[in-house]
């Protein structure tokens, strides 16, 4: 046991260790993080001298995001110049595999220990976790605050617990996750939805309500007094959505995360036993995906080049074969089904990750790590296919196959 909780401290300090060094030479691995850095040292300065005034400058033009983690960075600097906040942030940021293992015990209670660790500290091998420790953008602290979210919610026994403070904890962390990214909202829904099919206690569901509604007042008073609230709006009515294409683009985009959880005979022949039981709706989701190919109007994401994702990129500007994407887009769309539970709070949970970035353009970023944080933790996978993902061996080429996509992304950028 001992033997144990020593090898998974040694890791942890050996991961940590590699991220301090991506400090020191400013990686920038995620290819936009350092420019963001460049934007956001702006909004510090900017709230440090005055937070009314820098209200009254702040646009959402600049930054789609609400303000208060700028407004938290500039009253620290202070105290702390930049680069000490850059430390101090990417020292917050190693909490995160921490909340992440700490969610899997519960959620996997009688699985092995080391196991869960290792899958982790997968966490590290993120591009984008990585660059974002290293220059200061919320995204890192936004998944600590909703993963804390998650972790309440298990603790709380998905909401039905009788220990009121884990529930209210549970949306707490969700809504500070909010503060920093607005979007993260829609999670509610899922929250919802097993608060009202797992709590007879109509009080308790009206109590929990009116807690949350006081949890967006600082949110909706911002909104309204500054008048952003009329730029969403507006920007909502005049983006060019073509939620068709985007559908695709995340449906690989979630494939590239799939990938190394299902190279096994033995994961591969549950898979192979789903499709044969159910042929006649996997022949459904092919049509689905081809009914959506047919509708979409434009197969570029911009004229810069960016958005897209790896198999994107791979597929239109390397390779030229669009077939290939729309073949890759069938095939995550069936493994997806074939890999996890058919139930309610799953394919809310999708829904809810694809609404998540109603944008025109749709980035890898913004699903990593999160969507490995959603494998793992909220969606409910086919319980035969937990038995092989949480072994050993099974875990070694996802560790190699991110290892790469780490290197890759590093050499690209860097």
């Amino acid at each position: 046991m001992n033997k144990g909780k020593n090898l998974r401290k040694i890791i942890f300090i050996f991961f940590s260790i590699t991220l301090f060094i991506s400090f020191h030479y400013d990686e920038n691995s995620s290819g936009g993080s350092e420019y963001d850095y460049s934007i956001i040292s702006e909004f510090i300065l900017l709230f440090s001298k005055d937070i009314t005034e820098g209200l009254l400058i702040y646009s959402p033009i600049n930054n789609p995001h609400l303000p208060f983690f700028y407004i938290f960075l500039g009253k620290l600097f202070i105290f702390f110049d930049l680069n000490l906040l850059r430390l101090l942030y990417l020292s917050i940021s190693l909490t995160l595999p921490i909340i992440i293992y700490k969610i899997l015990k519960l959620k996997f209670k009688n699985y092995n220990k080391n196991i869960l660790f290792s899958i982790s500290v997968l966490i590290f091998l993120s591009p984008y976790f990585r660059s974002s420790a290293v220059w200061l953008t919320n995204d890192n602290l936004t998944l600590i605050f909703f993963c804390f979210s998650i972790y309440y919610f298990y603790k709380s026994d998905k909401l039905k617990s009788n220990n009121f403070t884990d529930i209210l904890k549970c949306f707490l962390f969700l809504f500070l996750s909010v503060y920093l990214r607005q979007n993260f909202i829609l999670f509610i829904i899922y929250y919802y939805y097993y608060l009202f099919t797992n709590n007879n206690n109509f009080r308790k569901f009206l109590t929990i309500s009116l807690i949350n509604l006081i949890f967006t007042i600082p949110i909706l008073y911002y909104l309204f007094h500054y008048e952003h609230i009329y730029y969403y709006l507006k920007l909502n009515q005049s983006m060019k959505l073509d939620y068709s294409f985007n559908f695709l683009i995340f449906l690989n985009i979630l494939l590239f995360y799939m990938i190394p959880f299902i190279i096994s005979k033995s994961v591969a022949k549950i898979l192979l036993f789903n499709l044969k039981n159910n042929l006649k709706i996997i022949f459904f989701l092919v049509f689905f995906v081809l009914f959506i190919n047919y509708n979409v109007t434009d197969y570029l994401t911009a004229d810069h080049g960016y958005g897209g994702g790896v198999f994107y990129k791979l597929f239109f500007k390397i390779i030229n074969i669009p077939e290939l994407f729309i073949l890759f887009s069938i095939i995550s769309l069936v493994l997806l089904f074939c890999l996890i539970k058919v139930d309610y709070p799953n394919y809310i949970l999708i829904l809810i990750l694809f609404f998540l970035y109603s944008l025109p353009i749709i980035y890898q970023k913004y699903y990593d790590p999160l969507f490995l944080i959603m494998f793992f933790s909220l969606l409910t996978l086919n319980k035969n296919i937990n038995i092989k993902l949480f072994n050993y061996k099974y875990l070694t080429i996802p560790f190699i196959y991110f290892f790469c996509f780490y290197l890759f992304t590093l050499s690209h950028y860097q």
